[in-house]
């Protein structure tokens, strides 16, 4: 991956974390003083709940990555799990998860680091990783992503991905327009060069700012499953869903067209045992 754009990327990011603090004020500092808080309360996670809990977290070592500000891998923990490590590419991200630690008591550790970078340290050492919505597009190879994802994972240890679906790639040009979508102003669900944005990357408080310029990737459904499979990650499950976090991509759609459009999916699998190599006789 182009280190360039990395570091563009984590200059971004940087900038909107502090966007995003303070559009939350203290929600999550005063959060998490409560043992039994959780920021898996937006429509849908209910869905994401029921996935959680037909995994058996407890007393697991868990991971996200990348993992923000550490929110959501916190709320993690409170399923069972031993102990919990985040990774992260932004500074500010990975300071606020640290305050975030000491506020909840939670067994969790941060790491500030490109995804790609991670060492051989946590090699097969994680039960369950969970990948949220907006990861997979900071990544221009997800064969390189999931090859992470992979060594990291103990044999039959598993994952779990909540994304926005490809689908709504099409919807970014008529997004930036403000017009309604048509086959004229769709963007290419194929397109693979980097998609440059200087817009900002406040969703939380959506904040308009004049922001440090950052690169994503465009991915297919075939891009996906084919960088888990090719990895040694068999797939159980996946589901798509007309609700969810793709939901702001639909913002200049008329609302009885809405729930005819793929907006999210979970993919859930398993890290295979080796198969052991075949002996002549």
């Amino acid at each position: 991956m182009n280190k360039e754009i990395t570091e563009k990327n984590r200059e971004a990011w940087n900038e909107a974390v502090l966007h995003h603090q303070k559009a939350r004020k203290n929600s999550l500092y005063d959060g998490f003083k409560n043992p039994n808080f959780t920021t898996f309360q937006r429509d849908g996670d209910e869905v994401l709940i029921e996935n959680f809990k037909k995994i058996n977290l407890k007393n697991k070592t868990i991971a996200q990555l990348p993992c923000n500000n550490g929110r959501e891998l916190i709320s993690l923990m409170k399923f069972g799990a031993k102990k919990g490590i985040g990774f992260d590419i932004s500074d500010t991200a990975i300071l606020e998860a640290e305050k975030l630690k000491a506020i909840s008591n939670m067994n969790v550790e941060f790491y500030r680091t490109n995804i790609l970078d991670i060492d051989d340290t946590f090699n097969n050492s994680i039960d369950f990783i969970y990948i949220s919505e907006g990861s997979l597009l900071w990544f221009s190879s997800l064969d390189d992503y999931f090859r992470i994802i992979s060594k990291l994972l103990k044999i039959e240890g598993r994952v779990l991905i909540y994304e926005m679906h490809p689908f709504t790639n099409f919807f970014i040009l008529s997004n930036e327009m403000g017009v309604e979508p048509t086959l004229d102003n769709f963007s290419s669900y194929f397109e693979k060069s980097p998609y440059s944005a200087k817009n900002g990357l406040d969703y939380i408080g959506q904040t308009k700012y004049e922001a440090k310029e950052c690169f994503s990737y465009m991915h297919t459904i075939s891009d996906i499953l084919n960088a888990i499979i090719i990895n040694g990650i068999d797939i159980e499950k996946m589901e798509e869903y007309n609700f969810g976090c793709g939901i702001e991509f639909t913002e200049n759609i008329k609302t009885e067209n809405r729930e005819k459009i793929p907006l999210s999916y979970i993919i859930s699998g398993k890290k295979k045992l080796k198969k052991a190599a075949s002996t002549l006789l």
